[in-house]
């Protein structure tokens, strides 16, 4: 049984990649977003029984300060818990300027940092208390969760993408449509002339996707993506779809124009993971 009662569920993550230049330590796309804003207030028009549990990644905001300290290895990074605080910073920062955009193009989420009820355990959650998730959920309105900068039992602290903590919700939330927009049409494969725009990742190609992402990735080390990148979200998105019998996965791009809202409203826009 949905935790949204008889409403549809919709997790909808804005990545970093879209939000701003990842190469970049403080771009932020504020016209972007605020488009968005729109997208997504119209598509709850077009369909009120619907859910939406948005998110969105850190950017060069939180990146970079994680990349210097080795944040996400905890302790043993190095960076000590100043490189946890300066993360966490960042993170803020992404905050402060995501709902701002947001509220100037008419959308008002709840912010619900993971950082203040979250406890991981060498790099996966352990325990996350959900009551304002559901509370805001079951009221009809928006939480706005992100990736973190989160303490961890064995790590002393660690990082947690977006698409981790999708991961956890998931599987007690039961979405009906997951999708990740970033700044990329979907995901792509190389031959000698063109990229090619792969609509569906399943289980016939997902070795094959592998391997194209991890060369691609090698060659591109000009982004502090301390995530994992395309290849970490094709990796989290599928185990998710794995798992969840019937769920609708997509990677879409945001910077296309209408292209969330038609993701929102049932579309099938981008690479399906399933």
């Amino acid at each position: 049984m949905k935790e949204s009662g008889s409403a549809s569920l919709v997790f909808l993550k804005l990545g970093g990649s879209l939000l701003g230049d990842k190469r970049r330590r403080r771009a932020f796309r504020r016209a972007a977003v605020e488009r968005l804003a729109g997208e997504i207030g119209r598509a709850l028009e077009r369909r009120p029984q619907m859910r939406l549990l948005l998110a969105h990644g850190g950017g060069g905001f939180a990146h970079f300060p994680a990349k210097r300290h080795h944040t996400r290895e905890g302790l043993a990074g190095g960076g000590g818990w100043r490189g946890f605080a300066e993360t966490r910073r960042g993170v803020l920062e992404m905050n402060a300027r995501v709902l701002d955009a947001l509220a100037r193009g008419g959308l008002r989420p709840a912010l619900v940092s993971p950082s203040a009820g979250l406890i991981a355990r060498d790099g996966r959650v352990r325990r996350w208390d959900l009551s304002v998730i559901r509370a805001l959920l079951k009221d009809g309105q928006i939480p706005l969760i992100h990736g973190d900068a989160v303490l961890d039992e064995r790590r002393g602290f660690t990082i947690l993408s977006t698409e981790e903590l999708f991961g956890f919700l998931a599987g007690r939330l039961h979405p009906e449509r997951i999708i990740l927009a970033c700044d990329v049409e979907g995901v792509y494969l190389a031959d000698p002339r063109r990229l090619s725009l792969v609509r569906c990742v399943d289980r016939k190609n997902i070795a094959e996707i592998r391997r194209a992402l991890r060369a691609a990735g090698s060659r591109r080390s000009d982004r502090p993506d301390v995530t994992g990148g395309m290849l970490a979200k094709v990796e989290r998105l599928y185990r998710i779809a794995r798992t969840i019998p019937g769920l609708d996965a997509r990677i879409v791009s945001g910077l296309s124009a209408g292209t969330v809202e038609s993701a929102l409203c049932g579309g099938q826009p981008g690479t399906a993971v399933c």
